[in-house]
């Protein structure tokens, strides 16, 4: 059916998909909608067609889910950040757990073991970063997160994901006349707060000299650079750290390898449970000297850490280590494993255990395929949704090597 272009259709909504929309189908074709919710009839308006696809947008929802609320944002809808303010928090979990399980079984995941999955509170408020895009048109200086065209910047005032620290901060520069003033075009600014240290303020990169933060976890307090790497949600560490220090107590590995390690976090967590040897990797130097503060002051001197590519830790480790219990925990960009990582990980004796950490579950379900296709085993899996409101989930995964 081409030409449908602007046209209004009827729809009923089958399920959400990963990134939030609502999906229907219109002939042979599907529909992804925006903002619409598993059961209801809605008319929408199309607004881009493709050979195999349409994308639409709600013109009147007919027959509304007992799952739909208002808004909490006034931005909702315009801002691209959130992808659920129209439904409750539980909802939203059980419609991203049914996301991950289809993930997971695709990546050959039985579902029997896929676990409940693990919601952090609050739903709100809880980023303790947010980093805010500066564009300059003519006169006009717009403070915001980039547009859904990756090219403008959308404005906003205060993101209810935002620590309210954050927001107050946010506002007392916008209240200040000479603050646009300084600004630049693509510009960023970034704001970081603990509860120790309140709330960190820089534009672009981060001073050298900048302190480092003070962040509270259920391993006790971290020191992590002013630039480094830490989760965005305080409880969705802390759910973290039980998940790995779940899995370190029912292993008893010899040996832990903290591939992707950062300031230490899931070292703490091995450090907490008496491991013997503990290995660490990143390719942040800042990042390394932290995680080698945080474990000697843990009272573990012993524990190791380097700068450089974490493949080569897990090959040395698995020759250093043969005959031990290896437990690795591998927590990667977005963009998942390579090659090279793949192969390393190849090399671990049979018996060892991977805790692979994926904020995306596409490129987590794509690796876990290929690793389960090259000698592993997958024992369990359970979606975090730490990025509450949002398209985004975490994985938590753990696979088994039965075969060298």
């Amino acid at each position: 059916m081409p030409g449908e272009l602007d046209r209004i259709i009827p729809l009923s909504i089958e399920k959400c998909v990963f990134g939030g929309d609502g999906l229907a189908r219109w002939g042979a074709r599907a529909v992804f909608v925006p903002g619409a919710l598993p059961g209801e009839d809605v008319l929408v308006r199309v607004t881009a067609e493709k050979k195999d696809f349409l994308r639409g947008r709600i013109e009147e929802v007919k027959t509304p889910s007992p799952h739909r609320v208002a808004p909490t944002c006034p931005r909702y809808g315009e801002c691209p950040g959130c992808a659920y303010r129209h439904c409750g928090h539980a909802y939203e979990n059980e419609l991203k757990n049914a996301q991950f399980a289809e993930f997971a079984v695709r990546a050959g995941f039985a579902p029997g073991s896929l676990e409940p999955p693990l919601a952090p509170e609050p739903a709100d408020g809880y980023r303790n970063k947010l980093v805010l895009h500066v564009g300059k048109t003519g006169g006009d200086t717009e403070i915001g997160y980039v547009g859904s065209d990756n090219q403008t910047v959308f404005p906003i005032e205060a993101c209810p994901l935002a620590h309210p620290d954050i927001n107050a901060r946010l506002a007392e520069q916008l209240a200040d006349p000479g603050f646009r003033h300084t600004l630049h075009h693509r510009m960023t600014l970034t704001y970081r707060r603990t509860e120790r240290d309140g709330v960190l303020f820089y534009r672009n990169s981060a001073p050298k000299n900048l302190p480092w933060l003070h962040e509270s976890t259920a391993a006790g307090d971290l020191r992590c650079p002013a630039d480094g790497f830490f989760q965005v949600h305080p409880g969705g560490a802390d759910a973290l750290l039980g998940e790995v220090r779940r899995r370190i107590a029912e292993f008893q590995p010899e040996a832990f390898l903290d591939l992707c390690c950062g300031a230490g976090l899931f070292s703490a967590a091995a450090a907490q449970e008496n491991v013997p040897h503990l290995l660490g990797i990143d390719i942040a130097e800042t990042s390394v000297a932290a995680a080698r503060y945080n474990l000697r002051e843990r009272g573990r001197p012993d524990a190791e850490f380097s700068i450089g590519d974490a493949a080569s830790l897990v090959r040395t480790a698995a020759e250093r280590f043969a005959g031990k219990r290896i437990l690795s925990v591998l927590d990667p960009p977005r963009g998942g494993i390579d090659g090279g990582m793949r192969h390393a990980l190849e090399s671990l004796p049979a018996g060892s255990r991977l805790v692979y950490i994926s904020c995306h579950p596409a490129t987590w379900a794509r690796d876990a395929a290929v690793l389960t296709a090259h000698g592993f085993a997958p024992i369990a899996a359970r979606m975090l949704n730490q990025f509450a409101r949002t398209a985004h989930l975490e994985v938590v995964s753990v696979l088994e090597r039965r075969s060298a």
